[in-house]
């Protein structure tokens, strides 16, 4: 993967899916914006994995880049979806809220680690 790819991929990954999610938890619409990128994030990773060859160096860490959006994806989503239900204990919507702000930093200090 060239340089420029990579920190394309790595903002996606490691900045705009986590900050979505952290934004997924003050504002409704943002919720919907993480779920339509995580979805796109998805597809459009399976089409380009799909046009290489799995023993092109390029590969590997397209491939690992592609899980790691879509979990963190995955994840920021059901914490912001369950941060909206009215059932979930105020506990729980806590702990997930923290949860979710330390992965953006920690995911900011590898972005800014990596790619600064």
């Amino acid at each position: 993967m060239e340089p420029a790819q990579q920190a394309i991929v790595g903002f996606v990954t490691l900045l705009l899916l986590p900050f979505l999610g952290v934004l997924g938890l003050f504002a409704k619409r943002a919720t919907k914006v993480l779920g339509l990128a995580t979805v796109a994030w998805g597809l459009g990773g399976w089409v380009y994995l799909r046009s290489l060859s799995p023993l092109d160096p390029g590969y590997s860490p397209a491939f690992r880049a592609w899980r790691v959006g879509l979990l963190l994806g995955a994840a920021f989503f059901a914490v912001a979806w369950l941060a909206r239900r009215p059932r979930v204990a105020r506990g729980i919507k806590i702990a997930f809220a923290v949860t979710s702000v330390v992965v953006f930093f920690k995911a900011l200090h590898l972005y800014l680690h990596s790619y600064a």
